[in-house]
């Protein structure tokens, strides 16, 4: 009998994630922030256990290597969307058997559809010729374009006085931020910083990773968005993941998060205090999971909005005075202007319910298989950069606003004209086995 040691690890790894998810919800988020909606209502043992099937469930069809982009999308929205989907709603739901449970199956018959997407036969691209000098000024005087309408709407400062309100720094940059300078934010963070941290790497210049990191601290401090905050720490991350061209980059991902949710407990331990699981665990990792349960809740009883506010707005009557995620903040968190952002399945399920989730999905799917094809001839390590905080956006954002909003279309743009070498895989399956029956015979 044959097992896999990397799959193997790989559960091992995702028994320690799910458990320090549990343990900082139950004994550090929830005791600190119970007056903000992450309560916990002791779920039963048996109810839990279901929960659990649910996230490991994956696991038997995932391998530990990532060698196409929509697999580093895929484990993103399975470590920071779906396993806190499974999780969290248990301790703040009374009946953890109810509805939640046709959910939680609708959601993982999407994660199995966007793993598909990594196995389809990419279809043949064919690429407009430009030269790299031509493309790598265009992206130049694009960069400078946004950092001009950056600084003409904010002006140059940098202030870290107020970061541990991020929602204070949220509210200031919303009275401030008008569509262009919002696109511009977006833009430049997301894509054009990103892309200096990629090409950085490959290229072996720490001048470009240091100016990508400074402007994503620039940005952040007049946006107070955590994903801004730690996009830089994110994206050395996956780049760093992603080093041995995809190879056990799932082993990487899982463990590095993992190391970062005991790490965050034990600084917290040190300290006396809730701040690094708040910042690190609630915001990134729990929050997602709560607001789609709240999400369910509100819309499973209350009229879904079709878009009503979004492209059908022209053709449809919006049935609120408020835009979903204030909606959702008001409503749950008993706080007015509080954005209560929402994932692309929570979107999903506030438009259309549960066809709403699966008609995403497709959407995504299709998204990421051609992104796939026009990556086959790029650097895996850029074209994965390229889309990793797009996709990152998806964890609190909505497909349709990660699009343009966020970057996604610019990505899919880089990532055709400017011309990246691809390194040559060596393969991907070989992987250490032990024999179970070996030391028997």
């Amino acid at each position: 009998m044959r097992i896999k040691w990397n799959k193997i690890l790989l559960c091992i790894g995702m028994s320690f994630y799910v458990y320090g998810l549990k343990l900082a919800y139950t004994d550090f988020i929830s005791p600190a922030f119970s007056y903000f909606g992450f309560i916990n209502l002791h779920p039963s043992v048996g109810g839990q256990f279901v929960s659990i099937i649910f996230v490991f469930i994956p696991l038997l069809w995932s391998n530990t290597h990532a060698y196409r982009p929509s697999r580093i999308v895929y484990w993103i929205l399975y470590m920071m969307v779906y396993i806190p989907a499974m999780i969290v709603p248990d301790y703040v739901r009374v009946d953890i058997f109810d509805d939640i449970v046709i959910l939680k199956l609708v959601l993982l018959f999407c994660m199995a559809l966007i793993y598909m997407t990594g196995s389809f036969s990419l279809i043949p691209i064919y690429y407009t010729k430009m030269k790299k000098k031509v493309m790598f000024l265009f992206i130049g005087l694009t960069s400078l374009s946004l950092w001009g309408i950056i600084v003409q709407t904010f002006g140059i400062h940098v202030n870290f006085s107020q970061v541990d309100d991020v929602y204070d720094l949220r509210e200031s940059y919303r009275e401030q931020v008008n569509r262009l300078s919002g696109y511009a934010i977006n833009w430049q963070s997301k894509i054009v910083n990103a892309l200096l941290l990629a090409l950085g790497f490959v290229n072996k210049n720490k001048l470009l990773i240091c100016i990508g990191v400074l402007g994503q601290l620039f940005i952040f401090s007049i946006t107070g968005q955590k994903s801004v905050a730690l996009s830089s720490v994110f994206i050395l991350v996956i780049i760093y993941c992603l080093r041995k061209n995809g190879h056990n980059f799932v082993l990487y991902f899982v463990y590095g998060i993992t190391a970062l949710v005991f790490l965050t407990m034990g600084l917290d331990i040190l300290t006396d205090s809730s701040e690094f699981t708040s910042l690190f665990i609630r915001r990134m990792l729990i929050t997602p999971g709560l607001l789609l349960s709240y999400y369910f809740d509100f819309f499973s009883i209350n009229p879904q909005v079709q878009l009503s506010h979004s492209i059908l707005a022209p053709f449809l009557n919006y049935p609120y005075d408020k835009l979903p995620p204030f909606l959702i903040g008001e409503h749950y968190f008993k706080r007015v202007g509080l954005a209560a952002n929402a994932n692309i399945w929570a979107d999903g399920f506030a438009n259309f319910g549960y066809a709403g989730i699966i008609g995403f999905t497709f959407l995504l799917v299709g998204i990421l298989y051609l992104y796939d094809s026009i990556s086959a001839n790029r650097n895996f390590i850029v074209s994965a950069t390229l889309i990793a905080m797009p996709a990152w956006s998806l964890v609190d954002t909505s497909l349709i606003t990660s699009l343009l909003t966020h970057g996604i279309l610019i990505a899919f743009i880089i990532n055709y004209f400017l011309k990246t070498e691809r390194e040559i895989s060596t393969g991907y399956e070989k992987n250490p086995y032990f024999k179970l029956g070996s030391s028997l015979e």
